[in-house]
């Protein structure tokens, strides 16, 4: 064992430069005053409490990680303020974000602690192993501390090891900037913040956590508190839950926009400042200039200044898939659109080292990826903030190279088949394909797109738009394609093609004598410049009969329909299935014969249909599922409603899979109903009739108008009437009566004399 004498020695040398601080002693070096307005993060700060307990090594650590602005700081504060008010002796902070920052912090340590070797002149390195020793006193063991307590040269108050301290470590950006400044000893606790989740996670603390965006109920009231309306009324509740919406949680951004609202003589209310945030959203995340140094003692940045330093940082290769990221929607981003498929990687500047560019924004915390999809996604407010300060150049490449790899992923759609076995892949990109859209549209008049562009874009915006006709999405779609039928040449290609478009969706919602008039447009166009025979001329001529049999005129329609099969006829197989619509043209002649009561004239057709269905679609495709439906009509037609009630229940699984809320599926559970009613089931009939409701009343809002519901309601009152409800049957005929008048007074609707026809009328061919 070593003598008194060297242990005395060993110990004046290691603690020469001590503090004379002593458990009655107390400091801190708190950058900020205490936050009056803190709200929220009960449950971080009771993690925070809970794990520092259950922590058997000392020093005890902690990691807090998340996005810039989300108010990690702010809670290091208040922890921190809250064991200073519980009458902790000692709270260093650490500001870690520069050196500059972390030189200064721990000066202020070594200048707060009294450390007899502390000069104004000492360099970094001095004060932080100043500050450091003194911390990492506080750990020697208790066997060493016995043995230097028991020699009497040694007053036992100067060797105390009771004196806590809590350590913080704010906005720390690379593990390397922490590994020679952490005490390794010592009775303590050490909190970390920092946007990374790589590095909280990478065993520098014993835990971490991350510090999740507010609630839209949590941001919503936090509005409110700070514009000091505790009882205010619904309007500004709800304007203050759309502001909520649009800040995404982050605790900064929503601190900002609230003192903007409650200081600023412009805004009466939350409600005024909408429009003005909606305008520029720049507002949400930039303190007022002279609103600097006045209202923000506690934490005196803004999320412009955080984020910009950050960006500046970014390798080339990080700002180029950053690029590529502010022009998409910050939502569910797929990892597979940075690489374009080999058909346009020709077309697209390839961004190398993509894993190494995204491994770097994930580090920043710039973006994230969801672990369980895959997904990546990016705050809007820090999507918007760099792509104010991209340069006009490197937004022209970057929309070009969104546009190549949309395109690459994005279903082609050339009028031969729909798009229903590709919809988890449309509705991955419909998003960002609409996002596209909007910033080549809100660019336009100052950044026009490349001329070489343009085609592809019009084809891709195209496509995206037959997706939204399929998912039933009209009302957004007719938008579209009117939009995109201003800015095409009156008589091009492409315009013959959005007028197929719209022709489907006109005739999709019932609207019949539209569909006509659109497909006599396309008809011409594609006559004029076709010069072989093709798929796009035939499908010109179906279309001809497909929207005459719509607005119930079959016997004129067939001849157009006779003319696309002997097209495609007259080419041998296989290629007549590889190169025409055949199925489509024999399914759409089976309902003109069908509607002509020529059953068995239909039911060859659909028999030729089905044999065709199975080599383009394969066995029990959707188009199965349409020819089963018209079956079951022409067996009810018979007679023959057993036969016919099964055969819907298959039209039914077959139009269903995958997409149970299609039109197709409540058209099958009418078509059930009605055949539940000849059967003389009339509860089995209305249950039928209450499922198609209430999927017609699901695609309502997207729709545009109500005449599917009406024709269930009216089928539903005659089942009431028949089970003694006269008056559910009155008020649900009376709203089926007032929806038909106002869609007949539109002109758009064919007006038949039958009534069961007049109220198909009102939906399209394909669900009556």
């Amino acid at each position: 064992m070593e003598s008194n004498t060297e242990l005395v020695q060993l110990y004046e040398e290691h603690f020469a430069n001590s503090s004379p601080l002593s458990t009655s002693m107390r400091c801190h070096t708190m950058p900020f005053i205490r936050n009056p307005e803190f709200f929220g993060r009960k449950d971080i700060l009771d993690m925070i409490d809970k794990s520092f307990c259950e922590q058997s090594v000392l020093p005890t650590s902690i990691a807090l990680w998340g996005a810039a602005g989300i108010g990690k700081t702010q809670i290091a504060l208040e922890y921190a303020n809250r064991l200073w008010s519980e009458g902790f002796n000692v709270i260093i902070w650490i500001s870690s974000e520069t050196n500059a920052e972390r030189a200064k912090s721990y000066s202020d340590a070594a200048r707060q602690l009294q450390f007899s070797e502390f000069s104004e002149t000492n360099t970094p390195e001095k004060n932080q192993h100043l500050v450091l020793q003194w911390l990492q006193r506080t750990g020697k063991t208790v066997e060493t501390m016995n043995m230097l307590k028991g020699n009497r040269m040694i007053d036992e108050e100067f060797v105390s090891t009771d004196v806590p301290w809590l350590l913080v470590f704010d906005n720390v950006e690379c593990q390397a900037d922490l590994q020679s400044y952490l005490p390794t000893v010592g009775q303590g606790k050490i909190l970390i913040t920092c946007r990374s989740e790589i590095l909280a996670g990478s065993g520098v603390t014993a835990r971490s956590f991350e510090v999740p965006p507010f609630t839209l109920s949590e941001s919503t009231e936090m509005i409110l508190r700070i514009t000091e309306q505790c009882e205010a009324p619904e309007t500004e509740i709800q304007a203050a839950r759309e502001i909520s919406d649009e800040l995404g949680g982050l605790a900064l951004a929503i601190d900002i926009t609230a003192k903007q609202i409650k200081n600023s003589r412009r805004f009466r209310s939350v409600q005024d400042f909408i429009p003005y945030l909606r305008r520029n959203p720049k507002a949400g995340y930039t303190r007022l200039k002279h609103s600097k140094g006045q209202d923000d003692y506690w934490y005196p940045h803004d999320l412009d200044n955080i984020w910009r330093i950050a960006f500046q940082n970014l390798s080339e290769d990080a700002a180029v898939l950053m690029n590529l990221i502010c022009i998409l929607s910050p939502e569910s981003i797929p990892q597979y659109l940075f690489q374009p498929e080999e058909t346009h990687a020709d077309r697209a500047r390839p961004l190398h080292r993509v894993e190494d560019a995204k491994g770097e924004l994930l580090y920043a915390s710039l973006v994230r990826i969801n672990p369980e999809t895959g997904l990546m996604s990016i705050h809007r407010l820090l999507q918007h903030a760099y792509f104010l300060g991209m340069s006009i150049a490197a937004r022209k490449i970057s929309i070009h190279n969104v546009l190549v790899l949309l395109r690459s992923y994005f279903p082609k759609y050339d009028g031969a088949n729909h798009l229903y076995s590709q919809w988890n892949r449309c509705a991955a990109l419909h998003h960002h394909i609409q996002t596209l859209r909007d910033k080549v549209v809100a660019l336009k008049p100052t950044e026009p797109m490349d001329d070489n562009d343009q085609g592809l874009y019009t084809e891709l915006i195209h496509d995206d738009i037959w997706y939204m006709i399929e998912i039933q999405h009209f009302s957004d779609a007719e938008r579209s394609l009117l939009s995109l039928l201003e800015t095409a040449g009156k008589d091009s290609a492409f315009t013959a093609k959005v007028h197929r478009s719209l022709l489907g969706l006109y005739e999709r919602t019932g609207r019949s004598i539209r569909a006509k008039s659109s497909a006599s447009l396309e008809f011409e166009i594609v006559g004029r410049h076709s010069q072989s025979v093709g798929n796009d001329v035939a499908n010109a001529w179906s279309n001809m009969g497909y929207t005459r049999i719509s607005a119930f005129e079959a016997s004129d329609g067939v001849p157009y329909l006779d003319k696309a099969i002997s097209m495609a006829k007259d080419v041998p197989e296989p290629m007549r299935c590889q190169q025409f619509n055949i199925d489509r043209f024999l399914r759409n002649r089976g309902r003109a014969n069908e509607q002509m009561q020529r059953f068995e004239d239909a039911l060859r057709d659909f028999d030729e249909a089905e044999y065709y269905q199975e080599k383009i679609h394969g066995p029990g495709s959707h188009y199965d599922g349409e020819t089963q439906y018209e079956r079951a009509k022409i067996e009810a037609w018979r007679g023959n409603l057993e036969e016919a009630y099964s055969l819907a229940m298959k039209a039914h699984d077959l139009v269903s899979a995958g997409k149970p809320t299609h039109a197709s599926v409540m058209a099958a559970q009418y078509r059930l109903g009605w055949i539940a009613m000849l059967q003389g089931g009339n509860d089995l009939a209305l249950q039928h009739f209450e499922k198609s409701l209430v999927i017609s009343r699901i695609n309502e809002q997207h729709r545009g108008n109500s005449g599917e519901s009406a024709r269930i309601q009216w089928r539903m009152s005659q089942v009431m009437e028949r089970m003694g409800r006269e008056e559910d049957a009155k008020s649900l005929r009376d709203a089926a009566v007032k929806v038909k008048a106002s869609l007949l007074a539109t002109g758009d609707y064919v007006q038949v004399e039958d009534e069961d026809s007049s109220w198909d009328a009102l939906v399209g061919l394909l669900y009556r």
